[in-house]
């Protein structure tokens, strides 16, 4: 069981005490978090994170190498598949498609 958050901060439930979420919601929530933190910068486990913040707009295949990346970053949750990923725009990010266990999700990356 973990709390819920977004953008940065907690989610509070209706009783205005943190949202707890657990089983999938919970594993899609790590599974961003691994994606959105650049590799390397979170001191307590320095393994934790993705390259996707090292893409340039000026690399060949871009789609291709953040799907690779993001295989990469989420190779420590077995359970999470990387359906498929993709750069966009104004703002530049990537758009990374998951599955687990039977449910989609996905997760934007600024980068």
């Amino acid at each position: 069981m973990d709390t819920a958050i977004e953008d940065g901060d907690f989610i509070c439930g209706s009783n205005g005490r943190p949202k707890q979420i657990s089983g999938t919601q919970e594993i899609f929530q790590r599974t961003a978090i691994r994606l959105k933190v650049p590799l390397g910068n979170f001191v307590y486990d320095p393994r934790l994170g993705s390259r996707l913040h090292e893409l340039k707009k000026t690399d060949s295949d871009l789609n291709r190498t953040a799907l690779t990346m993001s295989q990469e970053a989420l190779r420590a949750v077995p359970q999470v598949t990387v359906l498929s990923a993709e750069h966009k725009d104004n703002p530049f990010r990537a758009v990374i498609n998951l599955s687990c266990n039977g449910q989609k999700d996905s997760v934007e990356v600024i980068i």
